[in-house]
């Protein structure tokens, strides 16, 4: 049975000294670095790709793996993008629709850096790039009353395919935060998958709006990376 891995990044940047989240920084060289072991060993797939695997439209080539990023750093542009267009791999970003161009002011106390804006992401999607939601406003879904999350995931979804003219099928989970009822919610406003956070693949009978994602490290050089999706490829459920 094929199993298909999801890398999660955040911020291909250093990290900076006042940040909460050192874990969510890759810097630029080890990035690079992971893009072209990744291009060397496997076979780097879209996430619609993927979607449309599942659905029976098509066949995984072999050593499959699929490329993400959550929340839409500026930095996914300026670093992450040259990279991954020098080496022809795709990728997909999970934006919070209403903060196109603003901040990452979903983190109080994390420093604020700027979010990609409306210029960059249709540069980037002219590329290739996808883009999928990632709710409105950033909340944690599973703390929000249930009206209240379903409008986050459906004026998102909405407002999204408006801007970009093209559908979006997938939620990327704020926080990761989901359970049941945030799943029904996801269907009920339109979205075929929706990912998570876990250290596993998936499956072909991995749940579609609970697809497993992996965060990608500042401590995975590339021969450990390829070393884990090894081991993880093969360790099963």
């Amino acid at each position: 049975m094929p199993t298909v891995p999801i890398l999660l990044y955040h911020k291909v940047a250093d990290a900076a000294p006042a940040t909460n989240y050192p874990a969510i920084h890759i810097p630029a060289a080890l990035f690079e670095a992971q893009m072209t072991m990744l291009s060397r060993v496997g076979r780097v797939i879209s996430l619609a790709d993927y979607l449309a695997y599942r659905r029976g439209q098509s066949k995984l080539p072999v050593n499959a793996v699929v490329l993400t990023f959550d929340d839409g750093y500026r930095d996914n542009y300026e670093t992450a993008f040259p990279i991954l267009r020098r080496l022809g791999l795709p990728a997909t970003i999970f934006l919070p629709s209403a903060l196109i161009g603003q901040t990452n002011v979903w983190d109080p106390d994390e420093p604020k850096v700027p979010l990609l804006d409306i210029a960059q992401i249709r540069e980037m999607q002219r590329a290739g790039i996808a883009f999928e939601s990632h709710t409105c406003t950033h909340p944690r879904l599973t703390k929000l009353p249930p009206e209240e999350a379903l409008r986050e995931l459906r004026e998102s979804r909405e407002s999204l395919e408006q801007m970009l003219g093209v559908d979006v099928r997938t939620i990327a989970y704020p926080w990761g935060s989901h359970d049941a009822t945030v799943m029904g919610l996801a269907r009920k406003a339109g979205y075929e998958a929706g990912v998570i956070v876990r250290r596993r693949t998936n499956f072909d009978h991995t749940p579609m709006l609970a697809l497993r994602r992996i965060s990608v490290r500042p401590s995975s050089s590339p021969a450990r990376l390829a070393w884990d999706l090894f081991r993880l490829r093969w360790r099963g459920d």
